[in-house]
C-alpha cells in the first residue's frame, strides 16, 4: 500500500503544477468538464503510451529526443495559436477533438517523454507496479477535479475568466514552445558540432 501512495504523491506532483496541459485543459474545461476532463484522459492516455514505449525502447528514444523537443514546440505553437484565436467556448463541441488534443499535445510533449525515459523508468524499477497504480490514480482525481472547478470559476466569472483563462493559458504554452524548440536546435546544433 505504500508504494500505492508514493506513487499517488509523484502523480500529484506531476499533474497539479502550471504548464501547458494544464493550460489546456482550463480553456477546454471552460467549454465545458468533460471537454477539459477529456483533455487530461488524452494527456493519461499519452502518459500511458509512453510509459509502455519508454520501458521497451528506451535506447531507442535516446539519439530522438531533439526532434521531439522540435515536435512538442511546434504543436505547442499551434495550440497557443488555436487559444489565442478562440471565442469564448459555447455548450458542445466534439469531445473526440478535446481528447485527441490531450493526447497529441502528451505525445509530442518533450517533458512527458523525457520524464518516462528517465524519472518516470527509475520511479518504476525502484517502486515497481504498485506505484504506477498510484500514479495513475492521482491524475484520475485531478483531470475530474480541476475542469469542474475551473469551469465553475467561468460560469461564476462570466467572460472575464474566459479572457485571463485564454491569456495565460497561450502565453504559457506558448513560452513552453519557445523553450522546447530552442533546446531541439540547440541539442541538434550540439550533435551536428560534435560528431
Amino acid at each position: 500500500m505504500l508504494r500505492f501512495f508514493l506513487g499517488m504523491a509523484l502523480g500529484f506532483s506531476l499533474a497539479v503544477p502550471p504548464g501547458p496541459m494544464n493550460a489546456l485543459i482550463a480553456v477546454e474545461s471552460l467549454r465545458s468538464p468533460k471537454h477539459g476532463a477529456l483533455v487530461g484522459a488524452g494527456a493519461m492516455t499519452a502518459d500511458a503510451i509512453l510509459m509502455v514505449i519508454s520501458l521497451l525502447l528506451y535506447q531507442l528514444i535516446k539519439p530522438f529526443i531533439d526532434y521531439v523537443y522540435l515536435a512538442g514546440g511546434a504543436i505547442m505553437m499551434y495550440l497557443a495559436y488555436g487559444i489565442a484565436r478562440s471565442a469564448p467556448a459555447r455548450i458542445g463541441g466534439k469531445p473526440s477533438v478535446s481528447y485527441a488534443k490531450g493526447v497529441m499535445m502528451g505525445i509530442t510533449n518533450p517533458f512527458q517523454v523525457g520524464w518516462w525515459v528517465t524519472a518516470g523508468l527509475s520511479f518504476i524499477s525502484v517502486f515497481g507496479v504498485e506505484s504506477v497504480a498510484g500514479l495513475f490514480t492521482a491524475i484520475i482525481i485531478w483531470i475530474t477535479v480541476f475542469p469542474v472547478t475551473v469551469n465553475l470559476g467561468g460560469k461564476y466569472g462570466g467572460s472575464a475568466v474566459f479572457t485571463i483563462a485564454k491569456i495565460i493559458s497561450a502565453a504559457a504554452i506558448i513560452g513552453f514552445g519557445i523553450y522546447f524548440l530552442a533546446t531541439g536546435v540547440g541539442g541538434i546544433i550540439r550533435q551536428a558540432l560534435y560528431n
